[in-house]
């Protein structure tokens, strides 16, 4: 039974000059306008530097329902909004890639909300293939098609700068879900609906502050994110600045990179228990997918029981592990309420005539054995 989801509402219905303006590796091919597999339903192939932004978390929470069922506030929200039948609307999702499990789930409810919410719009969905200049030619074929508004995953808070100028530049609504673009465009001109990252890494801390006594200093090891990603930045300080602010006794091994990816995780594992044996006491990873890694490499040489590992994004296999004792939490990151308020910030822009933008902010959730049950399939 899935549970009812708390979401926090930054509905910044804001004011702008254009409104909501706005892994495998490829390239995209043919020049803008030219990809005949931009239709609906298809998919379509198509830095580092300092990171500071991350998601203001408002204290308001509200009770948001499933996706089955809608809150009375939502219901009032939505009925501002609701289809007309007069007017049609095509937009054109870019996801970060169609190899990532997690904007996957995004991008498949985002279509499945719409479907059944918003009929008058069609959807195109786009491979972004983890790459910001494929997404940002891929908002240019957007464009050139005509499309209503473009919604995108960025690849890149740095990187995907030139999609939000592009579509500033052209006056065309954007919606940016999931991850940020290091723009001051960003909850302004254009509509953002995601979650804090910084909390995501806070409630790993939590999470082990109150489980796992710090008496003797805790060993741990880290699965870190990608460098350059302003959410794995994010994830990593948010976990251990509130681990120190709390002044809990820890010492960190080793801190490895692993792509986000089941099996470089595994690798890195692998390579601790090699120079560590059953020493490490904690793994506190950056995704659910490097979770899984770490403890098939740890199942593999007898040793899972010695080690509590960390996840995030509440991934169903991970979920399964959380039940079956080897995998000690995750963290609950809300595809279902991304897509579902993406689309509704998406069509704010178009029935408002590119002239106000929404932003929603979507709090993580702490999951372990206690109420893991609540959040399984």
């Amino acid at each position: 039974m899935k549970k009812l989801l708390a979401v926090l509402l930054t509905m910044g219905l804001v004011l702008g000059m254009t409104g909501c303006s706005g892994g495998s590796a490829g390239t995209a091919g043919g020049s803008p306008g030219d990809d005949p597999a931009l239709s609906e339903g298809t998919e379509a192939s198509g830095g580092a530097g300092k990171v500071e932004t991350d998601i203001k978390v408002s204290e308001d929470k509200i009770q948001a329902a499933s996706e089955e069922t809608l809150g009375d506030w939502e219901v009032a929200y939505t009925e501002e909004y609701a289809p007309s039948g007069e007017e049609e609307y095509t937009w054109g999702f870019i996801d970060m890639g169609f190899e990532d499990t997690f904007t996957t789930k995004i991008r498949n409810t985002f279509v499945s909300y719409c479907k059944k919410n918003f009929p008058n719009v069609k959807v195109l969905e786009a491979d972004g293939e983890l790459d910001p200049n494929v997404q940002l030619q891929l908002a240019e074929n957007f464009i050139a098609q005509g499309v209503d508004c473009i919604i995108i995953i960025p690849q890149d808070a740095d990187g995907c700068v030139g999609v939000v100028d592009t579509c500033m530049a052209e006056g065309m609504p954007l919606v940016c879900l999931n991850s940020v673009i290091h723009s001051d465009h960003l909850e302004k001109e254009i509509g953002y609906v995601g979650s804090s990252n910084y909390e995501a890494g806070k409630l790993q801390a939590e999470w082990l502050i109150e489980n796992v006594d710090d008496t003797e200093p805790v060993v741990m090891c880290y699965q870190k994110g990608s460098d350059g990603y302003d959410h794995s930045a994010q994830r990593h300080n948010g976990l251990f600045e509130t681990l120190d602010a709390a002044g809990y006794n820890y010492d960190l091994k080793a801190v490895l990179i692993s792509e986000y990816m089941r099996d470089i995780a595994m690798t890195n594992a692998e390579d601790w228990i090699t120079s560590f044996g059953d020493e490490v006491q904690v793994i506190p990873c950056c995704n659910d997918e490097s979770a899984m890694g770490t403890l098939q490499a740890y199942q593999a040489a007898g040793l899972a029981d010695k080690v509590k590992i960390l996840g995030i994004d509440a991934n169903q296999d991970c979920l399964k592990e959380v039940k079956a004792g080897n995998v000690a939490c995750t963290v609950f990151q809300n595809a279902m309420g991304q897509a579902k308020w993406g689309a509704i910030s998406a069509y704010d822009a178009c029935v408002n005539n590119k002239k106000e933008t929404v932003s929603f902010s979507i709090p993580f959730e702490t999951v372990d054995a206690k109420n893991v049950d609540e959040y399984l399939d």
